[in-house]
């Protein structure tokens, strides 16, 4: 035997030296050539990390054209990266995937490279990575069938699974695909059973489930679940990020909201086990801020590592994957985190994890150690929120002990003349905006003398504060109520409309068809009465709140606003002031404006003068005469029922702030609308 041979059985020796010391170390901490999510959560000490580093050491002195070079680097790559060492992982993978002999090594040198870098956070690359990989291998590398939901980008990762932005298969809607790192195997109407019975449980708190299905359907492996995508909506964190802390009303209404989702779930014994404020979806609408609970009934669908994240010792060597799922314990409670003593998790868990996620959002601090000096100065709320936190699970109240302290809260929460509030709707949403109107006293009348005798006697009144719509009840808030409740607002002869010049009452005319165009921001018209009665009837059921038509009075007050002259700016209707028959705006005679379109009155209410005419709850009465002076309702005798304000058909007379009109309750006309009022 020459010195050649020797040399390279040398090498050969060497090779296997390290293949074997290299497989040591994959098989003593359940590591595989292919990257998993848990593999960051291996716990080593100092001795295994120096073991390691020298074994990777070793590959310097292996030649790049060993032809097992490849598979070397791939190894020491997997068992660098459980480490915590991303850099140097990223630089063999990267190395192992230029230097691939074959498309197989490539294909898993790419994969291993988007686990990596997904640990990173750098999505764009990330992505690239896996795209590389499915086109070589996509029964083995794709996470969810890409050809049914090709994918456009990464949204996120945690501890359950990395989730997609992606199209549908005919590429005509974005849908969001979740695709789970350790899922469960079984029939799928099993395995997904709670997250889709979600669906019809809880859909205005959950995005629509869409599809679920395993990748490898034969083994039952890799499974994924589609939801409908919403757009401009921003996780819990993310909004935190851009615009802080929630307020404390609003705070209130967001609680409210996770707690009615919560309730609706876990009357059907569907709990969460992984709430947090990553996993609410939070956008701001016309309603208000609304919330949608992601993740919901996915705890039987996959496990999570946040199991490998407690029992690991070091945190600060890791990735910022890891470092997200370190974060996601400080909302789970004790009996999640190991703690048997408390029995196994379940409907109480949420409710932890629900008081750790308000606490965050309202305090923007971590809930790792709660203080009450973080949260609004309200009793009631530190203590609901810190019994939420009792590490007991019995001591914790249940969700409609939380539902009723929090409504609780909203009825008493303090408001302060000119504050604009909405309350949530037990269904979902939030209902008008409402303005809080001040106590005072005002003349009530004629005071100019321009009008008529029902305008008089000129009287003084004392109101108390109330609340007052900001609006006039607009079509989408009407539609919101129409579709609730059935409710059929074009029952009847019609409503009357201006037809052929003269007014007529017209059956297919109501307030889906005024006879001229009408978008949601408008004034809600073609309204009788009755139907504002039945409404606020819904509206009071839906908030617990005292929800009422405005008596005459109060109307006068709110729209007067501290002044004593015709309109609230003045004696003269001037140009593009309000909505009325030649009053200058783009709207003037033809139809009602979108609401807000002109400047408020100085209490913050838009439109008190035209627009359209607005239903007041008295009875029609000839004069002042007899007429109380607390600003109460002055019951009449049911045949005719005042309205106030004018409209967009009417002259500037009628626009004035004492000016007085009355027809029956059942009227129906495209000139009358309503506003709330509300009892404090």
């Amino acid at each position: 035997m020459n010195a050649f041979h020797t040399t390279l059985i040398k090498i050969d020796n060497n090779v296997e030296k390290l293949r074997e010391e290299l497989h040591q170390f994959m098989q003593r901490f359940d590591l595989s050539r292919q990257l998993k999510p848990r593999d960051e959560f291996t716990q080593h000490n100092s001795a295994s990390r120096e073991l390691i580093q020298a074994a990777v050491a070793k590959l310097k002195s292996v030649s790049t054209h060993h032809p097992d070079y490849n598979q070397l680097v791939i190894m020491a790559g997997s068992v660098l990266s459980s480490t915590g060492d991303m850099a140097e992982a990223e630089s063999l993978f990267l190395q192992a995937r230029n230097e691939a002999q074959n498309q197989a090594d490539k294909a898993l040198a790419s994969f291993n490279l988007f686990q990596i870098r997904l640990r990173c956070q750098t999505y764009d690359k990330a992505l690239a990575d896996l795209q590389t990989a499915i086109d070589i291998d996509s029964q083995r590398y794709a996470l969810h069938h890409v050809e049914k939901y090709p994918i456009q980008q990464i949204l996120g990762a945690g501890g359950m699974g990395c989730v997609f932005l992606c199209h549908d298969q005919w590429g005509e809607n974005q849908v969001v695909v979740k695709c789970f790192w350790e899922g469960r195997k079984g029939r799928r109407e099993t395995v997904f059973k709670e997250a889709m019975l979600m669906r019809n449980l809880a859909g205005d708190y959950v995005p629509k489930p869409i599809d679920c299905d395993y990748t490898d359907t034969l083994r039952q492996e890799r499974p994924y679940f589609v939801t409908e995508y919403i757009p401009q909506a921003l996780d819990g964190e993310a909004w935190l990020a851009q615009h802080g802390k929630l307020d404390l009303r609003t705070g209130l209404a967001v609680g409210l909201q996770i707690a009615k989702g919560l309730q609706v779930a876990h009357k059907k014994g569907i709990y969460h086990l992984d709430l947090k404020p990553a996993n609410l979806l939070l956008k701001q609408t016309q309603s208000g801020l609304t919330v949608k609970i992601i993740d919901f009934g996915l705890a039987r669908v996959a496990t999570s590592l946040k199991q490998q994240a407690v029992m690991t010792a070091s945190r600060s060597d890791k990735s910022v994957f890891a470092q997200h799922i370190f974060g996601t314990l400080d909302y789970a409670p004790p009996e999640q985190l190991g703690e048997t003593r408390y029995g196994e998790p379940g409907a109480k868990s949420d409710i932890f994890a629900f008081g750790a996620t308000w606490y965050r959002l309202l305090s923007s601090e971590s809930p790792r150690f709660p203080h009450p000096s973080e949260l609004p100065n309200v009793p009631e709320l530190q203590s609901l929120l810190l019994d939420c936190l009792k590490p007991h699970p019995e001591k914790r109240p249940d969700i409609d002990s939380v539902i009723a302290r929090l409504s609780g809260l909203l009825k008493t929460q303090q408001l302060k003349p000119g504050d604009v509030f909405r309350d949530p709707l037990k269904e979902s949403g939030l209902g008008p905006e409402m303005v809080v109107i001040p106590a005072g006293q005002f003349r009530m009348g004629d005071i100019q003398d321009t009008g008529g005798d029902d305008e008089k006697p000129v009287h003084d009144l004392s109101v108390k504060s109330f609340a007052m719509g900001r609006y006039p009840l607009t079509v989408g808030e009407f539609r919101q109520f129409v579709e609730a409740t059935e409710y059929k607002a074009e029952t009847g002869d019609g409503s009357y409309v201006v037809k052929e010049g003269k007014w007529q009452q017209v059956e297919d005319a109501n307030w889906r068809n005024p006879y001229f165009p009408q978008e949601d921001d408008q004034p809600v018209v073609c309204i009788s009465w009755n139907d504002a009665m039945v409404y606020i009837d819904w509206l009071t059921q839906q908030t617990g709140q005292a929800y009422c038509l405005p008596s005459e009075a109060q109307w006068e007050y709110a729209a007067r606003a501290g002044t004593d002259t015709d309109y609230w700016w003045g004696n003269e209707i001037g140009k593009n002031r309000a909505n009325s028959y030649k009053s200058g705006s783009q709207w003037s005679g033809k139809q009602t404006a979108p609401v807000g379109s002109f400047e408020p009155n100085p209490f913050g209410l838009y439109d008190t003068a035209g627009n359209v005419w607005e239903w007041c709850a008295d009875g029609w009465h000839d004069n002042y005469e007899g007429a109380p002076t607390d600003g109460s309702v002055w019951e009449g005798d049911g045949s005719l029922f005042v309205l106030r304000g004018g409209s967009w058909f009417d002259v500037a007379l009628w626009l004035r702030s004492s000016f007085r009109y009355r027809r029956p309750r059942t009227d129906r006309y495209l000139i009358f609308g309503v506003r709330l009022a509300m009892i404090l």
